[in-house]
């Protein structure tokens, strides 16, 4: 089994307790951050479960930052308290790792409406976030690159932070892609299934992930 930690961000929705079986199922080690809420039995099954002291919002960039300090694997991955890993994910993210040990953050498809160019150190763009879309016909949404799987040093250097304005919020986790990139981190995407997005909440199973 590959090195890594999957990190679940939580503000008590009641969908946590299939997150945490589907990270469980594809053999993660499995740290809850709460964002200051209290999540009862949810919790049940996972490796660690840490609360906020308090409530920090931020797109759960201050529970992710907090997860990677605590991690102790050489990679991390994330997974929202109303999303799932699919069938297979487990399997899917270490080949790839054990496949590409020169990358440092890996992103899975994304359903999303808004045009974004990743950079490179020297400004050469990586990405465009229109090459992520695996099933464009299904369905958009703002936001939700499905959290990368990352490198788990780079949060000693390149941690979430609060700088996005406030009309990009949505898009925190591509303008972290594009500091990580032009910080001249390596960046590679899956390019198979391995998230469902809201499957329990109307989210489109499989779109787009």
């Amino acid at each position: 089994m590959h090195n890594t930690t999957v990190i679940i961000k939580t503000i008590g929705r009641a969908s946590l307790e299939e997150a945490v079986y589907s990270a469980k199922r594809e053999g993660f080690k499995t740290f809850i951050i709460s964002d200051g809420v209290d999540i009862g039995e949810q919790a049940w099954g996972a490796d660690r479960f840490i609360k906020l002291g308090k409530h920090w919002g931020y797109y759960g960039g201050m529970a992710a930052n907090v997860g990677a300090a605590l991690a102790e694997t050489e990679f991390i991955t994330f997974l929202d308290d109303d999303d799932e890993f699919a069938p297979g994910a487990g399997d899917i993210i270490r080949s790839k790792l054990k496949e590409k040990p020169d990358v440092d953050l890996w992103v899975g498809g994304v359903r999303f409406n808004t045009e974004i160019t990743i950079n490179g150190p020297g400004g050469e763009a990586v990405l465009v976030s229109r090459d992520l879309c695996m099933s464009g016909d299904l369905g958009i949404t703002p936001g939700n690159v499905c959290m990368p799987t990352y490198r788990t040093s780079i949060f000693s250097k390149i941690p979430f932070t609060n700088s996005v304005p406030l009309d990009e919020q949505n898009l925190t986790d591509f303008h972290h892609i594009n500091a990580c990139c032009m910080g001249g981190y390596k960046l590679d995407w899956f390019g198979d299934l391995v998230y469902l997005v809201r499957p329990r909440v109307g989210g489109v199973n499989g779109a787009g992930q």
